[in-house]
């Protein structure tokens, strides 16, 4: 991968951010281009960063932040299907890379991987009619807030009915986000490089037998919310929001577009696993 041009995505609510960006643009030589959205302005060198409206031509963009601010840039990427490096920033991180200097020098040598990651495309809508359409790296939450949480909620994978019942709500996740709220929330963890999958997790079930399952990731998922609260919401990545109500149905499939996500080239999942959740160990003293 030839490098000419590159994007920086930031958290300008970081309290560091601004010395962040010092570094990385610290680690480009000035032969590479530098773009940054309007966000960004008074937090760069405007001789160094050119300020645009988009990413448009970019061979990467680099995300300074968190997951957060990586499934930020993803929406920004996603048209255009530019590959994106996620760098950390005192946060547990499954997505970002710990070392800014090793990360930003294997990008500039062509000696990183490019990882395909799968993405969620869920459509809202009512009596059969779409009303709105979103895509999710993470996951998709559909959830009851304020006062009276509880959602009743039918589950349909390929059109045959799995479950009706009643729960706080359902985490509908890509393998990405299984590392995420639907681990929280008692989900199983599937390697994202390697499977694809769309994992539901219900959110507090008001029944045993409610587990969570994995589907395939060919399989289409709707939805139907039987009966909801005053204030049911549907979240995407936690970051997008929109209220829906009894008589709706959201439908979830794999998106066409994914995410390239960059990494380090010993990037290995189980491993991440292991360090970032301090998997396992033996409890018993010798």
């Amino acid at each position: 991968m030839k490098i000419r041009k590159i994007g920086l995505a930031a958290n300008v609510y970081k309290e560091d951010i601004r010395g962040m960006i010092s570094m990385v643009v610290g680690l480009i030589p000035d032969t590479i281009e530098l773009i940054g959205l309007e966000e960004l302005s008074g937090l760069v060198d405007g001789d160094r960063v050119r300020l645009a409206g988009s990413y448009a031509g970019c061979d990467a963009v680099v995300a300074l932040g968190g997951d957060g601010t990586i499934l930020r840039a993803s929406r920004a990427v996603e048209k255009e299907q530019i590959p994106l490096l996620g760098l950390k920033m005192r946060s547990l991180g499954f997505l970002a890379e710990d070392d800014p200097g090793k990360a930003i020098g294997e990008l500039l040598r062509g000696e990183c991987l490019v990882q395909d990651r799968m993405r969620l495309e869920i459509t809202h809508g009512c009596g059969g009619s779409i009303t709105e359409r979103y895509t999710a790296l993470n996951d998709v939450v559909l959830h009851g807030a304020g006062v009276s949480r509880v959602v009743h909620l039918k589950t349909k994978p390929g059109g045959t009915t799995l479950g009706e019942y009643l729960a706080d709500g359902v985490i509908i996740s890509t393998p990405t986000g299984s590392t995420a709220y639907s681990l929280a929330a008692g989900g199983p963890i599937i390697n994202p490089v390697t499977m694809e999958a769309i994992i539901i997790t219900p959110l507090c079930p008001h029944s045993l037998s409610v587990r969570p399952v994995v589907i395939s990731s060919s399989e289409v998922l709707s939805v139907e919310i039987v009966e909801g609260g005053r204030e049911t919401m549907l979240s995407i990545d936690g970051q997008q929001a929109c209220g829906i109500g009894a008589g709706d149905t959201i439908t979830v499939r794999k998106s066409a577009r994914g995410t390239k996500l960059i990494t380090c080239s010993d990037y290995d999942f189980y491993d991440l696993v292991s360090k970032k959740l301090r998997w396992g160990g033996v409890l018993r003293r010798h």
